[in-house]
């Protein structure tokens, strides 16, 4: 049994980083004896302003939308792990909110918080920031985050033997 009050909040987003963090987020609940609180953030983009159009043009989404389509992702991931969660109590929220400030608050009083590292670029992270390092930062328990996938590369790449000088130009 844990030290701590038997509670794990993990993000789902859909994502195969995701469906992985609630995998282990179940197997670590099973071995604490601790429940599972599986969080799904969803927010909808800003309405269109007035005015000339923006440069890049976000889509605005109806809140009836967003919710239904946060919560039927919710539903597909929890349905994947459903053998896995034999045995877990598991607590299913969908939340209003940008996913960063949403985990860092609802996992105020939990003993983890499991992520899934989506396995960005640099560049990504530096541009839209991240869940996890936001987390990591600001989170008050903490956090796990599982690894990324390893990515198949469509072609493999072999080296080939060339002489380290050139032949002949002739």
């Amino acid at each position: 049994m844990m030290a701590g009050n038997g509670k794990i909040v993990v993000g789902v987003d859909g994502s195969d980083a995701s469906l992985d963090a609630v995998r282990w987020a179940l197997d670590e609940a099973r071995r604490r004896g601790a429940e599972v609180h599986a969080v799904t953030v969803w927010h909808t983009d800003p309405p269109p302003v007035e005015g000339p159009p923006p440069m890049v043009g976000i889509p605005y989404r109806a809140k009836e939308s967003a919710l239904a389509d946060a919560q039927a992702m919710q539903d597909r991931v929890m349905d994947a792990v459903q053998g896995v969660a034999e045995g877990v109590a598991v607590h299913r929220h969908m939340v209003a909110q940008w996913p960063q400030r949403a985990l860092v608050h609802i996992s105020a009083d939990a003993d983890l918080l499991v992520l899934g590292r989506q396995g960005h670029s640099w560049l990504a992270e530096k541009l839209l920031g991240s869940v996890s390092a936001y987390c990591v930062r600001h989170a008050t328990c903490p956090v796990v985050i599982t690894p990324a996938r390893p990515t198949v590369k469509a072609e493999e790449h072999h080296l080939v033997e060339a002489p380290a000088t050139p032949g002949p130009l002739y």
